[in-house]
């Protein structure tokens, strides 16, 4: 019994044991099987099946395309799309069924267009056939992989997921080895036993055989051995002869009663032994057969290629927002926008800038290159630099239009870039909506991607600010037109705005006979205002600047450069009627939080760029 019972723990360690790993797989030949969709979504629901990272292998006909995104983003890319949904593993099964993976299916749209490329995904991984990988995400935050072959053909849907077991092995195996092992040296012990008694009780054994040599023995026996041994006695006419085996004497031919009592007591000690040889043994016997709980972990096999996955590190905010954001995609968006925009740029073809420049730098670039065919003399556009990235504001709340704010100064800007990205919907890509350099001793404080705190501010919303930033806006509009406007008390001063007016002073006295007038209007609806974590605003803002010169009397003419008359379309660069001159100008303003005071309290100016991009002879 004792050996079975060690053996039956054995057993529960070896070819009763529970899988080492375990492992769940759709049933795509199931009546109950998702029927096709164009997108599938594997959410992190996979990986709470176990505390390590599970491994997992994916199977398409043909080509695909893992991407790893948000969940958040995913979700608001996909819309009204059909799609398929791994949502987790179910383990709750019957006896002598495996795990499955729970697929949800989702009815929408059979087609839509290919999610590969968008700016949503961290990373991206071109696939064939069967891919084995492993589940990797940042450390925080909800993410999730969507699968598409190319938003037309059924996205793969056929998985497995494999993790190490660790519910543990049967409790019965520490008792049935414990209970096998004292059965053992119970019945070892036993047998023992059994065979002492017998040998007590064999003919010639019984200690009485030569019991009339002791007649003279007046110690009563002293010099006998220990039952079951044959006596020996010292005597001069014995012929029993004196080996080495024979108890030394006292020198009268008696055995030494000092000598025999350690012999007889020896011998107890000797039957001790053996049985503690015997214990030894069965507990050893216990540990070679590796009796005892065994652990999942000693069998993980080696690891799996990585999944696609980013190495940047997320942190929610209060609210449990995660940033809009890593510093991976921005580079990379940033790093295709400085491409897209450098090509534009040497070909001077506002077509090849629509994919990542939009409205209203599009339309002021494309005007720029006009410009600059027509007249050498005309400054070309800044470059835009995608690196290094000096300061970045992002706001975390996750609706579209999203909007990014980012100062780079590359090795040809003579200052410091201030961009601003707008992504309009989840399936559109970020595009350069304005590029203005910024201005001498322009400040802005520090800030990247981890700062949660930036969020968007209405133009008309000016709580928590000294004013609201449409009211800046419209302030600086009036101030660049009167020097002496009264917005000019609330203005910090800077060389920018010094400039403006000297350079509007002096076009009058130069030109004596014409009449020239210079309105500019802030453009409704076109501000963007992000609040910074110091309570200030950041606020970007679109103006028109109209200059309109004309003659003072009648047949008389004005004078425009080539450039103007280019975009009026003219031959001529005089005219004897108005000329209008429309400037589109960028501003960038920062507005102090509420309580400043001083100098402190005072609206400054942060970028400023224009670019013409009409004319007309009235």
């Amino acid at each position: 019994m004792g050996l079975a019972a060690i053996f039956g723990a054995v057993g529960l360690q070896t070819i009763w044991a529970p899988p080492a790993t375990l492992t769940a797989a759709t049933d795509q030949s199931s009546v109950d099987a998702a029927p096709d969709a164009p997108l599938t979504v594997i959410t992190g629901g996979i990986n709470e099946v176990a505390e390590d990272p599970v491994d997992y292998t994916l199977t398409g006909d043909g080509d695909y395309t893992v991407m790893l995104g948000q969940t958040r983003d995913i979700e608001a890319w996909i819309g009204d799309a059909a799609h398929n949904t791994v949502t987790g593993v179910e383990t709750e099964v019957a006896d002598g069924q495996d795990p499955r993976l729970v697929v949800e299916h989702t009815e929408g749209e059979a087609t839509v267009p290919d999610p590969a490329g968008s700016d949503l995904w961290v990373d991206t991984q071109e696939a064939s056939g069967t891919i084995d990988q492993r589940w990797s995400v940042p450390s925080e935050g909800d993410w999730s992989l969507l699968v598409a072959a190319d938003g037309t053909e059924p996205a793969p849907a056929e998985m497995t997921v494999s993790w190490t077991n660790t519910l543990g092995d049967s409790p019965w195996i520490v008792p049935l080895a414990i209970i096998g092992g004292l059965l053992v040296l119970a019945g070892l012990g036993l047998l023992v036993w059994a065979l002492l008694i017998r040998r007590r009780s064999a003919p010639g054994n019984t200690g009485n055989h030569h019991h009339h040599h002791n007649d003279n023995n007046d110690d009563g026996g002293a010099g006998r051995t220990s039952a079951g041994s044959p006596d020996v006695r010292g005597s001069s006419a014995s012929t029993i002869p004196n080996t080495s085996t024979t108890p030394p004497t006292d020198g009268t031919g008696q055995v030494s009663r000092t000598q025999t009592s350690r012999t007889q007591a020896a011998r107890p000690h000797a039957s001790r032994a053996r049985l503690a040889g015997l214990l030894a043994g069965s507990l050893a016997l216990a540990g070679v057969l590796g009796v005892g709980p065994a652990t999942a972990q000693g069998t993980q096999s080696a690891p799996a290629s990585d999944a696609p996955q980013a190495s940047d590190e997320a942190s929610a905010d209060e609210n449990g927002q995660y940033p809009i954001l890593t510093d991976s995609q921005l580079e990379r968006i940033l790093g295709q926008i400085e491409s897209v925009v450098a090509e534009g740029d040497a070909e001077q073809d506002p077509e090849v800038l629509k994919p990542r420049v939009a409205d209203p730098q599009l339309s002021m670039r494309g005007a720029n290159y006009a410009n600059v065919q027509v007249s050498d003399d005309v400054r070309a556009a800044e470059p835009v630099a995608a690196a290094p990235i000096r300061s970045v504001l992002a706001p975390a709340d996750p609706a579209f239009p999203r909007t990014v704010t980012v100062v780079t100064q590359g090795e040809d800007n003579a200052t410091p870039q201030l961009l601003m990205l707008r992504q309009d919907s989840a399936r559109a890509q970020y595009r350069l909506v304005t590029a203005a350099s910024m201005i001498p001793a322009a400040r802005l404080p520090a800030s990247d991607l981890s700062n949660t705190e930036v969020e968007m501010v209405a133009e008309d919303d000016g709580s928590g600010l000294v004013m609201s930033p449409a009211t800046a806006v419209d302030g600086l509009a009036r101030y660049l037109n009167v020097p002496d406007h009264s917005f000019g008390d609330q203005f910090t001063n800077n060389s920018m705005v010094d400039g403006i007016h000297d350079y509007q002073a002096s076009i009058e006295e130069e030109a004596p006979d014409a009449r020239l007038s210079l309105l500019r209007e802030s453009i409704p609806g076109t501000t963007t205002t992000m609040r910074l974590a110091d309570g200030s605003a950041l606020v970007i803002g679109l103006l028109d600047a109209r200059m309109t010169i004309a003659p003072r009397e009648e047949g008389a003419t004005v004078m425009v450069d080539e450039v103007a008359a280019a975009l009026a379309g003219e031959d001529s660069t005089e005219s004897d009627s108005p000329v209008e001159m429309t400037y589109r100008e960028v501003v960038a303003l920062r507005i102090p939080a509420e309580g400043a005071t001083g100098d402190e309290a005072k609206v400054s100016m942060v970028a400023l760029t224009d670019e013409l991009q009409s004319v007309t002879y009235e």
